[in-house]
């Protein structure tokens, strides 16, 4: 493969002028999209995070100098090596797909006397205008925590010694073109944000 790495910097320059007029986001790499050790050194330079779907993913990201504390750990059916790795390097959040899940990490963390930083992935029931295999966002996805499971296990986690509550998560899907989707979405999450705060 050739990568074009001028392009790549360009790329990145143009991402941080835009995060450079919105002060308080913090971009993170799909490590998924492209492991490539050089790439990766690259993206960290500039300053990006990284969100990786496996323990290969995480371990890839600290190799190329991502530092543990921004990188998000969003992967489907962790294994406990998997988060066991996140616990033992201290990553800066686990995104958690269910109430098992979030069992089995306030375990794991309980036995490393470690505190587990949890963002819960939402299932907000908005459909994306993309080919159906690669949708996550509706219902009858396997994808996420129901809306209505939300507050129930947000206080359960209050319950947990080894896990800390730090926001809220959300994909519905890949190559969506229309920003209507995108809209939607964040009109579900703000009232389930604004819920919560009260």
């Amino acid at each position: 493969y050739y990568y074009d790495t001028k392009l790549l910097r360009q790329t990145l320059h143009a991402i941080h002028e835009e995060l450079d007029r919105r002060p308080g986001y913090c971009v993170h790499y799909a490590v998924k999209a492209n492991a490539n050790p050089k790439i990766l050194r690259i993206i960290c330079q500039s300053g990006l995070g990284a969100d990786c779907v496996s323990g290969g993913e995480i371990q890839a990201a600290l190799a190329a100098g991502f530092q543990a504390d921004r990188i998000v750990y969003a992967g489907v059916g962790k294994s406990d090596w998997e988060i066991n790795l996140g616990l033992d390097r201290d990553i800066s959040c686990f995104n958690v797909e269910s109430a098992v899940e979030l069992e089995v990490i306030a375990q794991l963390a309980a036995r490393r006397n470690k505190t587990a930083r949890v963002a819960l992935r939402i299932n907000p029931d908005v459909g994306a205008h993309t080919h159906e295999n690669i949708t996550t966002g509706l219902a009858e996805n396997k994808f996420g925590i129901a809306m209505k499971d939300m507050e129930p296990i947000i206080a359960r986690i209050r319950t947990m010694e080894h896990v800390k509550f730090v926001g809220l998560h959300f994909h519905i899907g890949s190559q969506i073109r229309d920003m209507e989707d995108f809209k939607a979405l964040c009109f579900r999450v703000n009232e389930l944000q604004d819920r919560l705060e009260s």
